[in-house]
């Protein structure tokens, strides 16, 4: 049993659980692997094993936030919602008599466990049914609040919280609509009769265009909206220079001011655009926290600014957090929700989109598509976003999108497109078309962003490596080196630690031999 565990001195036999674990057909250890999977989607280094779960079939409760990790993980295989009340651990909410007792080694998930009352308050705030503003306070809280914190708190990703972006009765539970064969869809196009899409729930009543405590609203201004598009624009060009990192707290402090504003309410013409700019900023935030690999997190940020921009009247953006959420789910290997939030993303967007827009859900719905190997439809998808990036005015007031797929605010561009083209081709099996097309995206690419070239460069070599071209693999990681040693991204620091493993095979080439030395990597 790993340290911070309760423990009762004459527990129970867990009959809840077992019976959970029996329906999931679930060895031990692959259950423990399976809690450890979503750990690391939030950020969370859990390192749970066989004995762990043992322990807990014997009556032992791990932590309240360990056990709504068990609980998605078992809703995930079993395509239901399981709820943490259903593990036979308590209500969630205690652990059983006597004190709570700490990792004394420290540790990430000690330290990020810790202030557990305060944590309560902040996921209440997260849960579906809080108003966005009220949610948008709690996801920027652990950034900037006092005291400040530069750890935010766990937060799993859940697949059922994409049917909190659908109308009732639109999803499964599982989070995935009723397809059963990848398609092609286009903007403005009607739905299909047979699988509902994932869409933005309807604004809430109680987004407070009247202030709390009665107090008259004041008038929003052109200028309050135009602030807030030039942050907005600004933090987009940073997260793709320097990394998620690097913003993360004057991006929160923005927003947390913004919060503020929209609890003071506000009339005339302009206040929904100031609540659509809420939302792009929002959307700018989850952008952070799935570059630092904070998944749950930069879910919850997403769907927030999905309501958001609803309530502002911005399908356009709906449809680009619809498209985010695509690019999350896809790398983390959820393929099927993927799809089913690419095709959404398509339907949502309204048919005066922009052609870069129109290129950028496009270029989305051809990476989905082709991750669940409908190879026909993804490639004319890919077409569709090459002929609309072709039809696009230039836009030189900000860099290309980054390559998660998290496009704010600015126009896409080609670098960005060749990007998921080589996505696309590599989900196909054409690596060396894949090459082909990152290495268009890295002469496409302005030098300054380097958060996406590192990212494209750690790919490039990944791939050169896979088809046995070791030299050119080297060169291309040392791009890599020199460019993430000047941001802070978790993406980045991820792929720096698939190198050693990567390179092992290989370690009696000379190459390899220096760029291991260079790297400090054993």
């Amino acid at each position: 049993m790993r340290p911070g565990e309760r423990h009762r001195r004459d527990p129970t036999p867990n009959a809840a659980l077992r019976s959970l674990l029996e329906e999931s057909e679930w060895t031990q250890e692959a259950f423990a692997r399976a809690i450890g999977r979503l750990g690391h989607e939030a950020g969370v280094r859990l390192g749970y094993d066989r004995t762990s779960i043992a322990h807990w079939l014997r009556g032992s409760r791990p932590s309240p936030r360990v056990q709504g990790f068990i609980a998605e993980a078992l809703s995930r295989r079993l395509g239901r919602p399981v709820s943490v009340t259903q593990l036979g651990m308590g209500d969630g909410r205690s652990g059983g008599p006597g004190p709570r007792s700490r990792n004394a080694a420290g540790g990430e998930a000690a330290e990020l466990f810790a202030n557990e009352g305060e944590f309560d308050a902040n996921l209440a705030a997260l849960q579906d049914g809080a108003p966005p503003a009220d949610r948008l306070a709690a996801l920027t809280a652990a950034v900037v609040g006092p005291p400040r914190a530069d750890a935010p708190p766990p937060a799993p990703y859940r697949l059922t919280l994409g049917a909190a972006v659908a109308q009732p009765g639109t999803a499964s539970t599982s989070g995935a609509t009723s397809t059963t064969a990848p398609r092609e869809r286009g903007i403005g196009d009607e739905p299909s009769e047979t699988a509902e899409p994932l869409r933005p729930r309807p604004p809430r009543a109680h987004f407070p265009s009247l202030p709390r405590g009665g107090r008259p609203s004041r008038r929003t201004t052109p200028d309050e909206v135009a602030s807030v598009r030039e942050h907005a624009r600004f933090f987009a060009q940073q997260a793709d220079r320097h990394g998620g990192g690097h913003i993360r707290t004057p991006l929160a402090a923005c927003l947390a001011g913004l919060v503020r504003r929209l609890h003071s309410g506000g009339e005339g013409p302009y206040h929904p655009r100031l609540v659509a700019g809420a939302a792009r900023l929002s959307y700018l935030l989850g952008r952070v926290y799935s570059d630092e690999q904070r998944h749950g997190l930069a879910q919850r940020a997403f769907d927030t600014a999905a309501q958001l921009a609803a309530e502002g009247d911005d399908p356009e953006c709906v449809a680009l957090v619809q498209r985010a959420l695509s690019s999350q789910a896809h790398q983390l290997g959820h393929r099927r929700v993927s799809l089913a939030l690419a095709e959404s993303a398509c339907e949502t967007a309204p048919p005066d989109s922009a052609p870069s827009t129109r290129s950028f859900l496009y270029a989305g719905l051809a990476v989905a598509q082709a991750a669940e190997g409908a190879r026909t439809p993804a490639l004319a998808a890919l077409g569709r976003a090459e002929h609309e990036l072709a039809r696009a005015p230039a836009d030189l007031t900000t860099g290309p999108e980054s390559p998660d797929g998290g496009e704010p605010v600015g126009a896409y561009q080609d670098a960005a497109l060749h990007y998921q083209a080589s996505q696309v081709r590599a989900a196909l099996g054409d690596r060396d078309g894949a090459v082909r097309e990152l290495r268009a995206s890295l002469r496409s690419r302005p030098a300054g962003e380097r958060r996406s070239r590192a990212l494209s460069e750690a790919e490039l070599a990944e791939l050169l490596l896979s088809r046995g071209r070791v030299e050119e693999a080297c060169s291309a990681w040392q791009s890599f080196l020199e460019d993430s040693a000047l941001v802070r991204s978790g993406r980045a620091r991820r792929a720096r630690d698939r190198m050693p493993h990567l390179l092992r095979p290989f370690a009696h080439e000379a190459c390899v031999q220096g760029l291991l030395t260079r790297a400090g990597l054993p």
